[in-house]
C-alpha cells in the first residue's frame, strides 16, 4: 500500500448497505460469522499452548473489530493496518486487562516483531493490489513461528469464477461494477476514492494452490455467508452447515470463506 493510504469506505458503509440489500433475514450475517468463528475457535484451540504463551498479529486489524476475538487466545497482540484513521480506532478498543497490545502503522510487508503463534488476516487480501498478495503471504510465513497457524479470511467466489468489481453505496443500494484486473489494481493502489470499495472475489481452489505456495499448509476451511436461497429457508445459520458437508453446494455457495493454515516446523 503506498504511503499515506486511507481505507476508501469508512465507517464501513458500503458494507452496511450490501447486508441490508442482501442477507436473507435480519441478523443473518452476524449469526452466520459467529458460528463459522466459534468453528474456527475450536479448531485453532487444538493447536496452540496456553493463552498466556500464545503472540499473536491481527495483520490489518482496521478499527479493531475482531481484536477481543483474538485476545481469547493470545495475552501478547500486535495489531497493525496501513491506515492511520483506522489504526487509532483500534488504539481504542477495549480488551481484557491482561492483555498486552502494541500498534504498528505499516502495511504487510513492513511489519515486524515475532515470532507469532497465531496470526489473523481477515478480509485484507480481498482489496490488496494483486502484485501485493504474495509477497505479503510471504512475509507473514517468515513472522511465524515453526507451527504458527494462519487465519485467513476473504471475500469468496464459486469455483473457477474469480472476479473484480468497484462497490458503493448510492441511496442505501449497493452497486457492483464488474472491472478488469488492472482497473481493480488501480483503484486498490491509490485507495480509490471514498465511497468506492475495490474487492476482488478469489476462487477458493485457485487461491488455495498460490497461499501453499507461499510456505503454508491447509489445515481447514469453512464458508459462511450463505445469501443464495437453495431450499433452506429457516431463520437460522444453518443454511451454513448444510452448504459446508455438501461439496456440490460449496463450490457455488457463499460469499465469504474462513480458513486455517499452518506454517511446518
Amino acid at each position: 500500500m503506498p504511503q499515506g493510504y486511507r481505507y476508501p469506505d469508512p465507517g464501513d458503509r458500503v458494507t452496511a448497505s450490501f447486508i441490508g440489500q442482501h442477507e436473507p433475514y435480519p441478523g443473518y450475517w452476524a449469526v452466520s460469522e459467529q458460528r463459522a468463528f466459534a468453528h474456527l475457535g475450536e479448531r485453532i484451540t487444538e493447536h496452540l499452548g496456553s493463552r498466556g504463551e500464545t503472540r499473536a498479529l491481527d495483520a490489518g486489524c482496521g478499527d479493531g473489530r475482531l481484536l477481543p476475538w483474538l485476545a481469547g487466545f493470545a495475552a501478547e497482540i500486535t495489531a497493525t493496518d496501513p491506515d492511520p484513521d483506522r489504526l487509532a480506532a483500534a488504539r481504542t478498543t477495549r480488551l481484557p486487562a491482561e492483555t498486552r497490545i502494541s500498534f504498528q502503522h505499516t502495511p504487510m510487508t513492513g511489519i515486524t516483531g515475532g515470532p507469532y503463534d497465531l496470526v489473523l488476516c481477515s478480509h485484507i487480501v480481498q482489496h490488496m493490489p494483486t502484485g501485493d498478495v504474495e509477497p505479503s503471504l510471504r512475509r507473514l510465513r517468515d513472522l511465524a513461528a515453526p507451527g504458527g497457524l494462519l487465519v485467513l479470511s476473504y471475500r469468496r467466489a464459486p469455483v473457477g469464477r474469480g472476479g473484480y468489481t468497484l462497490d458503493r453505496s448510492e441511496g442505501g443500494a449497493i452497486r457492483s461494477e464488474p472491472v478488469d484486473r488492472d482497473r481493480f489494481d488501480e483503484a486498490a493502489t491509490t485507495g480509490a476514492r471514498e465511497g468506492v470499495l475495490p474487492v476482488r472475489a478469489l476462487d477458493p481452489q485457485a487461491f488455495g494452490k498460490e497461499v501453499a505456495a507461499t510456505g503454508w499448509t491447509s489445515v481447514w476451511t469453512w464458508t459462511y455467508h450463505v445469501l443464495e436461497d437453495f431450499g433452506v429457508l429457516d431463520r437460522h445459520a444453518d443454511r451454513d452447515e448444510v452448504v459446508n458437508a455438501q461439496p456440490a453446494l460449496l463450490r457455488d455457495l457463499g460469499r465469504d470463506i474462513v480458513t486455517l493454515w499452518r506454517r511446518e516446523p
